[in-house]
């Protein structure tokens, strides 16, 4: 019976310090509740037509499946605007015969983060990833592939730079 006793007070006392935990590392404030992704127009003039979707709802979705923020379209607590600034493919990696035989695509994003919540947390910087294949490969068979494995790292990366403070 003390048991319970303990337990129960111990989740009191913590749930009344507004401690926010999570298992993605995220340190949110508990005054932020909300959150909104502007569309990321794709201003590289390369890329699959579908690449500004695929980084948007791939930002969202990390977003809301790692924090407990509500997604709004106006009046956010939170919100994440920018552009995807390059995409662009170089071949990588010379062997023995002086080819190459690795092509790395490219991604660069701008991100511009406004925390309405917390003005002296505003940021804007340049986000870039990459995702690397055999030359051999055809292109149009691996790239939203590839443009997958990259906008996970994109992801990832700005995720921990807006909301997990080491």
């Amino acid at each position: 019976m003390k048991t319970i006793i303990y337990i129960s007070l111990f989740f009191i006392l913590f749930s009344s310090c507004k401690i926010k935990y999570s298992f993605s590392g995220a340190d949110i404030d508990p005054n932020i509740k909300s959150f909104s992704v502007n569309y990321f127009e794709n201003n590289s003039g390369n890329g699959p037509a579908s690449m500004s979707d695929l980084f948007t709802n791939a930002l969202k979705e990390k977003i809301m499946k790692e924090t407990n923020l509500n997604l709004v379209t106006n009046n956010a607590d939170i919100e994440f605007n920018g552009y995807i600034e390059s995409y662009y493919y170089t071949v990588q990696a010379p062997t023995g015969t002086e080819t190459s035989d690795l092509r790395r695509i490219t991604m660069k994003v701008k991100i511009n983060f406004v925390n309405n919540i917390s003005e002296n947390e505003n940021w804007e910087k340049i986000f870039q990833s990459h995702a690397e294949h055999s030359v051999n490969v055809n292109l149009n068979l691996i790239e939203e592939e590839s443009l997958s494995e990259i906008n996970e790292l994109l992801v990832d990366e700005i995720f921990t730079k807006a909301f997990v403070n080491w």
